[in-house]
């Protein structure tokens, strides 16, 4: 996959990496010269000082070849103005739109002339923040957390003091909102459950539930044995 993405601080920098990491081909635009030099030493992939609200610098960056465009810098208009030319330049980029500010994310998204333009809209801000409030609630998780949903995929840590330990998924009670999808044993061998699957005696379970299930799960899976 071929992805550009406007703008590399914090954010924009480890997607680039992790991109690479990936083995996908990554072209960087960054209006900050320094940071472009900089950039430029960091990553194997094009590194261009410019401005992506700029034709001329997302054709350089051959953005009508590109599967996938992603405005990732602090300032929403531009970010937006951006994955509009984008669009305009390639119908089938799928763009991706970084919204600082919560607020415009939902305007964003109800404005329905503009939805055509971007493919996902990404507030970090609020994800960071869904994040550490879920953490605050019902901590003790690994997550993934679905906000609009109301969903998360948490892990959880079992060994033989543990209750469950040893049982049988069909037997644990776990509440209706939540499934056990993948099942980890102490050797990292991966087990996709069925109801008479037998959890390990040491091992991780992954668990996909509704958020108002997850104080219920985790009191089941850290009861200890008597």
């Amino acid at each position: 996959m071929f992805v550009i993405i406007m703008g590399a601080g914090r954010v924009g920098y480890l997607v680039a990496k992790m991109l690479e990491a990936e083995g996908h081909d990554v072209t960087i635009i960054e209006m900050n010269k320094e940071r472009a030099k900089e950039l430029s030493l960091l990553i194997n992939g094009l590194v261009i000082e410019g401005d992506a609200t700029d034709q001329k610098t997302l054709e350089e960056a051959n953005i009508k070849q590109a599967d996938a465009f992603a405005a990732l810098t602090g300032r929403d208009d531009a970010n937006l103005l951006a994955c509009i030319l984008a669009k305009h330049l390639n119908p089938k980029v799928t763009t991706i739109l970084r919204v600082s500010n919560p607020k415009n994310k939902d305007v964003f998204e109800k404005v329905e002339d503009l939805k055509r333009y971007f493919d996902f809209v990404i507030s970090p801000e609020e994800i960071a923040a869904n994040y550490i409030f879920r953490s605050i609630i019902t901590p003790g998780f690994n997550r993934v957390i679905f906000p609009k949903d109301g969903a998360e995929i948490v892990q959880f840590q079992i060994d033989e003091n543990n209750e469950v330990a040893e049982k049988v998924v069909k037997e644990l009670g776990l509440p209706k909102d939540s499934l056990i999808v993948a099942i980890y044993d102490e050797k990292g061998n991966l087990i996709i459950p069925s109801g008479d699957t037998k959890l390990p005696k040491r091992g991780q379970i992954v668990i996909f539930a509704k958020n108002n299930a997850l104080e219920e799960i985790k009191s089941i899976l850290e009861r200890k044995k008597s």
